[in-house]
């Protein structure tokens, strides 16, 4: 795998032979649970996407609009896509199982609710939501438990999130 500059990538191709603990994972599930999950998951575009598995906060493809990433959440797996042109590739695909949930009463730095999953390599993951009126997050962790990745989803208010212009989103009718 080549170590590249997470800001100038333009391919789901090259996301795919980076040097990264969360980009290029593709361990799908299976068709029937991919295809059940991906019915009753959760899937969204994602407004920002920024990585730290450098030390520094990078935005991974800057000239790519992070809305062309689609994040599912399932039980079992976590699948990102990117998409190009008529088609969506996946960029990250990876069999996962929760291990703890929490609500955030009580906490003064965090409200709403925590999903906690491992993945098929081992790793952290979190899914914070419910968290008016920021954003939803899916965060991925390195080994040593710090955030690397963090996948800002894309929610029905505006969002606070810097240099990202407020986005409403209505649900369909």
């Amino acid at each position: 795998m080549l170590r590249m500059d997470l800001a100038y990538i333009s391919s789901a191709t090259e996301l795919l032979t980076i040097e990264h603990p969360h980009f290029g994972r593709i361990h799908p599930p299976g068709f029937l649970k991919t295809t059940i999950g991906t019915f009753i998951g959760t899937s969204r575009k994602a407004v920002a996407i920024a990585d730290y598995s450098s030390g520094n906060r990078q935005t991974i493809a800057v000239q790519i609009d992070p809305r062309n990433f689609m994040v599912t959440i399932a039980s079992s797996f976590v699948l990102v896509t990117l998409e190009e042109g008529a088609s969506k590739h996946p960029v990250i695909h990876k069999t996962w199982k929760m291990v703890g949930q929490r609500k955030g009463e009580g906490v003064t730095e965090f409200f709403g609710t925590v999903s906690t999953y491992i993945d098929s390599d081992g790793l952290k993951w979190e899914h914070r939501f419910e968290r008016p009126p920021d954003e939803d997050e899916l965060i991925g962790f390195g080994s040593n438990g710090e955030e690397i990745l963090i996948i800002t989803l894309e929610s029905f208010s505006p969002t606070t999130v810097p240099d990202v212009s407020g986005v409403i989103v209505t649900p369909p009718a």
